[in-house]
């Protein structure tokens, strides 16, 4: 596509007209590379393209992308968004070419009008459009929409190989009762606020023969075990059990997260492939501390937990070790306590080589911090109870990080311990600053140090 532009040019003898020609250098790409273009917008954007010239007056019929939110209606008032949104979506879908392939469709409801239920139904006809199209990929979220069935023909749908469905309905959990489950492509598997029995779980086990990763949110399980074969990567939030003694038998797991739920009902099934995990718990009962014996071979380890002192104790009765941990991470409210039970579980990681502490500063610490790391190379230290670290000497350290809270005098003395820093990073209180305060960095020598980044 050209644009031309007329010039008019003045001479003493006459006036002569100069055509300029700019190209359209956008609408000048082969159609593939429009389309992918296009394939990153959401709906709307995509079809209000079909204005700008003849070139792109049909192209949004091809995007294999389809995002539709309601959130692009919002600027109407609730009646009418959802009267325009179901509109728009019907007519879209309705215009797509014959036989059309989908790599993503992606929705997004919104029910903040419980008075309008219109789309229930629509959305149901537009998820069977969507699965008729063959997608790999397919996001549904929807919130606070009673009266919404997912069509069967979703958990049928063997070009599948991302599903995610989140089902907010505000009250009670969305039953997973599938007639049918045949999910042969499938790989990842995400969902939200639903309520499963076995029958439900088993037909999931049977129907996704290749699924590697299982994200469960607001779940409730009323089953006993769990069994997939051929999942690497496991992860549930806020998840509960109907038995005291759920089990997952996952023999090729290799991830696992688990943030809060009934985490004291999950049975210590050894999970000998579990190389990282993640754990939260928010209540201090022996009995949730059960599912850290199963990670024998665990490599990677974050733990968020009430009281550090409450796992040290039930380590040394249960005998439990880390012996292939060389990553450890302990969450923020996992610090409120002595700084000798730190010791007494790092004595259980002898292959430990990362270290990460992250302290709720709003709690004093019980006691003065006093690391033992001959062979430490790299230091960080954000904020936190820095005054109360001992500053024994750190003779391999050659890169730290350390940023200080205040400027008490005190909190400079890590910085004794640094002596054969190379690498040194400082960030110090502004009004320390501003206010001619030298006292935190009293005694410190720098001035062998290659490269200092220093931040007020």
């Amino acid at each position: 596509m050209i644009t031309c532009i007329p010039l008019v040019q003045q001479s003493a003898s006459s006036r002569k007209v100069v055509t300029y020609t700019r190209p359209d250098r956008l609408s000048d790409l082969p159609n593939v590379l429009l389309i992918k273009i296009l394939s990153s917008l959401k709906a709307r954007e995509v079809a209000q393209t079909c204005i700008l010239s003849k070139r792109w007056r049909n192209l949004w019929a091809y995007v294999p992308c389809l995002n539709f939110d309601i959130a692009e209606f919002s600027s109407l008032n609730s009646t009418e968004s959802h009267r325009r949104f179901i509109k728009f979506v019907s007519s879209f879908l309705l215009s797509i070419v014959e036989n059309a392939s989908l790599d993503v469709f992606h929705l997004i409801c919104d029910g903040d009008h419980p008075f309008y239920n219109g789309i229930p139904d629509a959305a149901r006809a537009w998820i069977e459009k969507a699965v008729k199209c063959k997608p790999k990929k397919l996001q549904l979220e929807v919130f606070y929409y009673e009266g919404l069935t997912i069509p069967d023909s979703l958990y049928i749908c063997d070009s599948l190989e991302e599903l995610y469905i989140r089902m907010d309905s505000g009250r009670e959990k969305y039953l997973f009762e599938p007639e049918e489950v045949y999910l042969p492509k499938l790989k990842r598997l995400h969902l939200s606020d639903f309520q499963a029995f076995s029958y439900g779980m088993e037909k999931l086990r049977y129907g996704c023969p290749i699924l590697e990763s299982l994200s469960l949110v607001y779940f409730l399980l009323e089953t006993q075990n769990v069994f997939f074969g051929s999942l690497k990567r496991l992860s549930m939030t806020r998840c509960y059990f109907d038995y005291l003694d759920f089990s997952i038998f996952a023999p090729d797991l290799e991830y696992l997260s688990i943030d809060g739920g009934s985490i004291g009902c999950i049975s210590s099934n050894k999970m000998p492939k579990v190389t990282e995990a993640s754990i939260i718990f928010y209540r201090v009962e022996e009995t949730e501390y059960d599912v850290l014996s199963s990670l024998v071979n665990v490599e990677v380890l974050e733990i968020t937990i009430p009281y550090l002192s409450e796992l040290v104790k039930y380590a040394l009765k249960n005998s439990l070790i880390f012996p292939k941990l060389k990553r450890l991470t302990l969450g923020r409210f996992c610090m409120n306590c002595a700084f000798s039970t730190l010791s007494s579980l790092l004595k259980r990681t002898s292959k430990l080589e990362i270290l990460t502490l992250y302290h709720d500063c709003s709690n004093e610490v019980d006691g003065d911090c006093c690391f033992s790391a001959p062979d430490l190379e790299y230091l960080c230290i954000d904020g936190g109870s820095i005054g109360y670290i001992s500053c024994n000497k750190m003779p391999k350290v050659t890169e730290a990080s350390i940023t200080f809270n205040t400027a008490d005098v005190t909190e400079g003395d890590v910085l004794s311990s640094l002596v054969n820093v190379e690498v040194l990073e400082i960030t110090i209180p502004s009004y320390s600053v501003c206010n001619g305060d030298s006292e935190l960095l009293n005694g410190v020598k720098l001035v062998a140090i290659p490269i200092l980044l220093f931040k007020a």
